[in-house]
């Protein structure tokens, strides 16, 4: 009876903002069990990818597991995958960052285990036909996709077998892997999926991967003692099938059997990652790029990602420097950070605020020291069609947007964070809770001012409205903006404008409101400034309103506030750099939430806080008011 070949292997990464504790966890009950017991099975062989990031992680903390992975590669029992060195998804980031990620994992893999990889990992199994191209350009011979991909390309009865696809006369091989954790119903060990497979006679090759986070899952589904004894079950039973079936790995299987079968693929990814980019309108085209579209936090890192990539691009004449910024904007290319995954990924805020966090060292680093200057530039950075005005300071970035002449980000330079980074599940729009200084009409009274869902009661004139930058005017350091808008209240329209001035100051942002009537009688309204602060549980120490402590809404505190009056609104973190504060002219009504979102697997993750402050107005024709307020970093 012919064998049929089976390769197996494990890909493995953990996102950048990950803790040691949770590298350990992982690492006791997934990879050190794993690779320990294959060592015990020399007869088993296996293809193996670690991210890079995760591999200097090991390095650092574990040498003696590095020193393991150089001993059986060496005796060629497994197989080193290469791929992007933080895991990105390829399609995603630009030309130059995929292949310079791709070089930096095949140096670090060729330096620290004396091989050059030939095959690459795609983080999410993520494709687009143009990929070829660059595969082949970094000398990658081979790279996976999942069954799904290859069925949706070739049909359901298609053989599961490699086939060569090209991009400008640049061929790789593809090869199709039956994934555990997403082509079954539930997760699946290797043994387990070799016999749900069941490959008919003469089947010549079956692939299997499975994401090496998912071992301690399977082993405390199995009941069994420990994840080294499920471990060395798994590979018993494999071994059991020596008669019919001989491990391998794809670099010895392609070269005794190169294929000659040519196919061409559609961009695709692994099935979650389809569902997030399809998103919830039926028939919608599932690019890739819709994942991102989907949330409006996904899409403000997107943007940012993209507009380091052009300043880095811009320097010029400084090696050291722009290789530098460059390794930084690919940490901050981490897939995690782009997408809601099934373990969470850009819902989890340290995983955003480690990307965030790098792509602020590496416009830091395109700064020339003795040269950079504070100043307002102007540039289309989400993609929209509309200029966003970005003021790039010493402490601080403060970046606006026409729509609502909101604050979208706020960088607080020394603390390497966006102020602004909040998730809620929302698309980008009136409810996506990220922006700061966004204005709230209210035509009746909001009774309590509601922080949690601002957008209540609110007419929506200013909040979604454009407004009209004013040009020509001496604003040193700062931005004017001003809106008409007709406010329907007690069954009149009423014409109202409001002129919105910014003033960027070194470690604040300082914001003055003027409202005036031109209706023909008296008009009544509230307005309220919405500010949405990014300040996690584990950089407060506490939160007070004009000096008052405020009982159970410090660090790990779910209460709410609410004041009929209030000035000022102090977060004081553990470490000054993670301290702010919100100064008003007036006082307002003010409440104060916290901002969560529903996780996957149960609960709520703290994104942070919303605050909300309002005022009642009373115009006469002509009258005029104004107020404002200053949000201050490091206070």
């Amino acid at each position: 009876m012919q064998k049929s070949f089976l390769i197996i292997g494990t890909y493995n990464h953990l996102p950048e903002g990950c803790s040691d504790l949770e590298l350990e966890t992982v690492y006791q009950y997934c990879y050190r069990p794993f690779l320990s017991v294959l060592n015990r099975f020399p007869d088993i062989q296996a293809t193996l990818f670690y991210s890079g990031s995760l591999l200097r992680r090991l390095e650092a903390k574990h040498p003696e597991y590095l020193m393991l992975l150089e001993e059986m590669s060496a005796r060629r029992q497994i197989e080193l995958l290469g791929g992007g060195f933080y895991a990105p998804v390829l399609p995603l980031i630009p030309g130059t960052d995929r292949l310079g990620q791709i070089e930096l994992l095949t140096t670090y893999l060729r330096k620290s285990f004396g091989k050059r990889p030939r095959g690459c990992w795609l983080s999410e199994y993520a494709w687009e036909p143009w990929l070829a191209s660059t595969l082949q350009t970094c000398g990658m011979d081979y790279a996976f996709l999942s069954r799904s991909q290859f069925a949706a390309s070739m049909g359901d009865g298609a053989a599961m077998a490699p086939v060569v696809t090209e991009d400008q006369g640049r061929c790789v091989v593809i090869v199709p892997a039956w994934d555990c954790c997403a082509d079954f119903p539930s997760p699946r060990g290797f043994d387990e999926a070799w016999r749900d497979i069941d490959p008919s006679p003469g089947t010549e090759l079956v692939t299997i991967m499975t994401r090496g986070e998912a071992i301690r899952e399977l082993w405390e589904r199995s009941g069994l003692e420990s994840p080294d004894l499920y471990m060395e079950l798994s590979l018993a039973a494999l071994r059991k099938l020596a008669l019919e079936v001989e491990t391998t790995t794809p670099s010895r299987f392609l070269k005794a059997r190169r294929p000659t079968a040519r196919a061409y693929f559609p961009g695709s990814a692994n099935p979650d990652f389809m569902r997030a980019a399809a998103g919830p309108v039926p028939g919608r085209s599932a690019s890739l790029r819709n994942a991102i579209l989907r949330y409006a936090a996904s899409s403000a890192l997107y943007s940012r990602m993209h507009y380091v990539h052009i300043l880095i691009g811009q320097l010029r004449g400084d090696r050291s420097r722009k290789k530098t910024a460059a390794e930084d904007l690919w940490k901050g290319q981490c897939a995690d950070a782009y997408w809601l995954s099934p373990r969470d990924g850009i819902m989890e805020p340290r995983v955003r605020r480690a990307a965030f966090g790098s792509l602020i060292d590496a416009e830091r680093t395109t700064r020339l020291k003795g040269a950079f200057k504070p100043g307002i530039i102007r540039a289309d950075l989400d993609f929209d069609g509309m200029k966003e005005i970005l003021f790039q300071g010493t402490d601080l970035n403060a970046f606006l947007h026409l729509r609502g002449a909101a604050l979208f980000e706020l960088d607080a330079l020394r603390a390497r964070k966006n102020l602004c980074d909040l998730f809620n599940g929302q698309p980008d729009g009136d409810r996506c809770q990220r922006s700061s200084f966004v204005d709230r009409v209210y035509p009746e009274d909001p009774l309590v001012p509601n922080a949690f869902e601002p957008w209540l009661g609110d007419s929506g004139a200013l909040s979604r409205g454009v407004y009209d930058e004013i040009q020509g005017e001496a604003l040193p350091g700062g931005a004017a903006f001003t809106r008409d808008f007709i406010l329907e209240r007690g069954g009149n329209a009423h014409v109202l404008s409001v002129r919105k001035e910014y003033a960027f100051n070194r470690k604040s942002v300082h914001v003055r409101w003027t409202f005036r009537s031109r209706a023909a009688q008296r008009v009544e309204f509230w307005y309220g400034a919405e500010f949405n602060l990014a300040v996690l549980d584990a950089d407060l120490e506490s939160i007070s309103a004009d000096g008052v402590p405020l009982e159970g809404m410090d660090a790990g505190g779910h209460g709410w506030f609410r004041a009929e009056t209030a000035s000022r609104l102090a977060f004081k973190g553990g470490d000054r750099a993670d301290s702010l504060s919100l100064a008003l002219g007036k006082p307002a009504a003010l409440s104060l939430s916290p901002v969560t979102a529903a996780s996957a697997s149960g609960g709520e993750i703290r994104q942070g806080w919303s605050a909300l402050a309002v005022w009642r107005l009373c115009l006469e024709p002509d009258g005029e008011w104004s107020t404002e307020a200053t949000l201050s970093l490091y206070d």
